[in-house]
């Protein structure tokens, strides 16, 4: 395969991606769905929607370290079916490497972070392209969340760019210092992510799945920027340009939403400041017993547990309230 895609621009044409023919199975009996990117690498998913008239698509996507079937788990009857009963349209994509995308890290495969960043501008574009005429939707727990976000800070300001019209942030979050309060966990940061880097020596990459840790393995150089922003205080592409300034300039409606068991990824107050950068209508959910729900979740069950069932339908009629989003593709209606 091609060595990884490291644009050096942002700007997104019908070049950099192409949808290519689907040759993989649908996990829900979906339409299958393959986008090619200019480096070669395909992102697999389905479109899924149970409307003839929907009212909002989304692109749905996943966590480091797992694939897409962790946003409809139980199988059926997870965060996706939430999504689907309020008559909206739903990318479910893995992302690159991950699930059904090709090809992983143990393919010889390798990515960064601004790989992914430019994936997600490729999706933006596509929705942009299929459904012109709806608001467009990302909706990611933890990495993909902050990908819309890093995406919605550079097309603030590049107005050409193709722009989400809303994110729903599942459990979503980076790791600076100047977020973090907390000293220790600003040292256990780091030293998960030393942990992390030394782990990938051997191999190139993390052995997520040797360890049993998750379900993907994930490449060293995507890490080790990720660890750069811990140990330097800075969210920045691999030239050093941060991420952060265009954040004043997003004023899409944002969702986020955070579990009061998640003690280190993404705990909500954290969340909350990164977030609250943005410009635009922001609410921000807490997810607990305090706050009428049957657990505290930690950071993968705000996806997983089928207990919070009720605020997976509440974030969908979040998204299919009538008026949420004044744009369809970036552009003011």
């Amino acid at each position: 395969m091609p060595p990884a895609f490291l644009p050096t621009k942002p700007r997104i044409v019908p070049s950099d991606w192409t949808v290519v023919p689907a040759t993989h199975p649908p996990l829900r009996g979906g339409e299958p769905v393959a986008i090619q990117m200019s480096d070669g690498a395909i992102l697999r998913g389905e479109w899924l929607c149970r409307s003839d008239k929907p009212i909002a698509v989304v692109a749905l996507s996943h966590a480091m370290m797992v694939d897409r079937r962790t946003l409809d788990t139980p199988s059926g009857r997870g965060l996706l079916s939430s999504l689907l009963s309020r008559d909206l349209k739903v990318l479910w994509f893995d992302q690159r490497g991950h699930g059904q995308s090709v090809p992983s890290v143990n393919e010889g495969a390798s990515w960064d972070y601004d790989t992914l960043v430019h994936d997600t501008g490729c999706i933006s574009a596509y929705l942009a392209s299929v459904e012109p005429n709806l608001p467009q939707i990302a909706m990611g727990h933890s990495l993909f969340g902050h990908l819309a976000l890093a995406w919605l800070s550079l097309a603030a300001l590049q107005a050409e760019l193709s722009a989400f019209d809303g994110v729903v942030a599942l459990a979503s979050s980076i790791w600076l210092d100047e977020l973090e309060p907390s000293k220790l966990r600003r040292l256990l940061k780091r030293a998960s992510f030393q942990a992390l880097l030394w782990a990938s020596l051997p191999s190139g990459y993390f052995p997520s799945r040797k360890l049993g840790v998750g379900t993907v393995d994930e490449p060293r150089p995507y890490l080790r920027q990720m660890g750069s922003w811990v140990s330097h205080n800075q969210w920045t592409d691999r030239r050093g340009s941060s991420y952060l300034p265009g954040l004043a300039k997003v004023s899409v409606p944002i969702l986020s939403v955070a579990g009061q068991g998640d003690r280190l990824l993404s705990t909500p107050h954290v969340q909350l400041r990164l977030w609250a950068r943005t410009n635009g209508p922001l609410e921000h959910w807490q997810l607990g017993r305090r706050f009428g729900d049957a657990i505290d979740p930690n950071h993968m069950q705000v996806v997983t547990s089928s207990k919070l069932r009720p605020r997976w339908d509440s974030i969908a009629d979040w998204v299919a309230t009538p008026g949420r989003f004044d744009s369809v593709g970036g552009q003011r209606r």
